[in-house]
């Protein structure tokens, strides 16, 4: 049976979750837990977005929080460290954060509008599973982006190609 699952926010509860997930990640680690620290990831955690620092940076100063771009920065970096967050690159100059819940999903990129669309298919976690048994690897974390057009976008250039003909 394959899935398809696209989902637009995180399930509720699910920032409280790995809030204390992420409390129990610095007290193991032997890091402070700190005020800053946790806005950020709430930040992080309740979005159910592809956040840039900058975009938690705002989101953080929306909310009256003052937070160094460096803290967010190496607060991001220790999430993904942690495996509470995964890290994206989509083309676009600088990374993107987004918490990382449940099994993994890949990326459907418009290059003509900018939409990133989330996916998960069995077929591809049954793929990864026997590829890492081939080869006797373990497998970390994957990311497969898929670059093209969006339906809108690919119906758009068709009615302009025409238009050219």
């Amino acid at each position: 049976m394959t899935t398809d699952i696209l989902t637009p926010r995180p399930p509720l509860g699910c920032a409280a979750v790995m809030l204390g997930l992420f409390r129990a990640a610095l007290r193991e680690q032997h890091l402070p837990v700190t005020q800053q620290r946790e806005a950020i990831a709430r930040v992080l955690f309740e979005s159910g977005q592809r956040l840039s620092a900058d975009d938690v940076t705002a989101r953080l100063g929306d909310e009256g929080e003052r937070v160094g771009k460096a803290t967010v920065y190496r607060t991001l970096s220790l999430l993904v460290r942690v495996g509470l967050a995964t890290e994206h690159d989509f083309d676009e100059g600088f990374k993107r954060y987004e918490a990382q819940v449940g099994q993994a999903h890949d990326h459907l990129i418009c290059t003509a509008c900018g939409v990133v669309s989330r996916f998960q298919r069995d077929e591809l976690n049954q793929l990864q599973a026997e590829v890492a048994r081939q080869f006797d690897f373990h497998v970390l974390r994957r990311q497969l982006k898929l670059y093209g057009l969006c339906s809108r976008c690919d119906a758009e250039s068709g009615r302009v190609m025409g238009q050219i003909n």
